[in-house]
């Protein structure tokens, strides 16, 4: 008996090293979401939206630059160490480039690391948009601060490459494809750099008898592409 024992509590040892071994090697959030004042990204946006107040449905798309840079801290209500992100834009057009535009602050957002979880704050709404630690096919209610329906958040492509980015992790945060409506939304990250990419489509069409696939036909909603153009992150 004493035997028996010996190696049930041998096992339950091993086990949790090795569960704690392999919890320490996961990738951790902050890997994928540097944050130091004086970073900035710039992302190039095109977006399209659809109205189907007009017959045609009115089609209009927009193109410009959107930057985010972290100038300030401060501690929130929680007592959480925030970074204050200043989100400026600029837009060209056909005849005039979008670089040689000045920019324009739009608005002012909030991201911190909340006990390893990355939490921002745009237009004044709470998301959980990564979670510790990383690991493939992990979820969790990405709303869960905020008054929106739950979403389950889920990691996919861990340390898997995206365009020219070698380490990324893609968070799939909705997808639904049922006949009459299309919804894709997922954020892409870089490690050592941040957000690369981020995809927001929310459309729908009640033309059924049409086979062309619901992006061909949309009717009503928007698709927006936000992508990493340049960045800097102070050493």
């Amino acid at each position: 008996m004493r035997l028996i024992f010996s190696l049930i509590i041998s096992s339950f040892v091993l086990f949790s090293c090795s569960k704690e071994t392999t919890e320490s090697n996961l990738s951790q959030t902050s890997d994928y979401y540097p944050m130091k004042i004086g970073s900035w990204h710039i992302y190039d946006v095109d977006s399209i939206t659809y109205n189907d107040f007009t017959e045609p449905v009115t089609i209009d798309t927009f193109t410009y630059q959107v930057m985010e840079e972290l100038t300030d801290t401060f501690y929130d209500l929680e007592g959480s160490l925030s970074y204050e992100i200043t989100r400026s834009k600029r837009a060209g057009n056909d005849s005039v480039n979008v670089e040689s535009q000045p920019w324009k602050i739009a608005d002012i957002w909030w991201v911190k690391n909340s006990s390893g979880n990355i939490e921002r704050i745009e237009e004044n709404i709470r998301y959980v948009s990564l979670l510790n630690p990383i690991r493939e096919g992990k979820s969790w209610d990405g709303n869960v601060f905020n008054y929106m329906d739950a979403w389950d958040f889920t990691y996919e492509n861990v340390g898997k490459s995206f365009e020219d980015y070698d380490n990324t992790i893609t968070v799939n945060q909705k997808f639904e494809d049922v006949v009459i409506i299309y919804r894709d939304y997922n954020e892409v990250f870089a490690k050592g750099i941040g957000m690369v990419s981020r995809t927001r489509i929310d459309v729908e069409s009640q033309d059924i008898s049409n086979p062309l696939p619901i992006l061909s036909k949309a009717e009503k909603g928007f698709q927006f592409f936000q992508t990493l153009n340049s960045y800097y992150i102070p050493e």
